[in-house]
């Protein structure tokens, strides 16, 4: 091998690995961090009716809700909110208590109300202490 065949190969690889690099960012750059929210919806993801009615599309996009659980008989889904970057998760229990909460994904996001005190977290953060996990995402908290 020649010293310029040497070098194009160096160089082609080099361009080959940068290429690589930056396809394989590209398949995460719009990952939010909650793998839940990431996935196709579910029939058992889709708000009740009741229940999509008592809380605001300013706040979030209903549509995108994801079912994570149940806490002390109330229902919690995960939510993209209406501004980019941000999560929200909402707690139902009956038709005057509930609750929703919405924060920038990178979390925590803490929720306190009548159905229940929760923190929502992103994919692969610690356990919060104390908490008792619902969901990958979703931890009840002692009041």
């Amino acid at each position: 091998m020649t010293d310029r065949s040497l070098r194009v190969a160096r160089t082609a690889a080099g361009l080959l690995l940068t290429l690589s690099a930056i396809a394989l960012s590209g398949c995460t750059a719009f990952s939010t961090g909650y793998a839940v929210l990431d996935r196709e919806a579910e029939p058992a993801d889709a708000l009740p009716d009741a229940v999509a009615a008592q809380y605001s599309v300013d706040d979030a996009d209903l549509s995108s809700a994801r079912f994570v659980g149940e806490h002390s008989g109330s229902s919690i889904w995960l939510l993209h909110g209406a501004d980019e970057g941000t999560i929200c998760v909402l707690a139902h229990l009956d038709e005057t208590a509930g609750g929703m909460a919405c924060g920038g994904e990178r979390g925590p996001i803490g929720m306190s109300g009548p159905a229940g005190h929760f923190m929502v977290v992103p994919d692969d953060y610690p356990t919060p202490d104390g908490a008792t996990r619902i969901s990958d995402n979703v931890y009840a908290l002692s009041p």
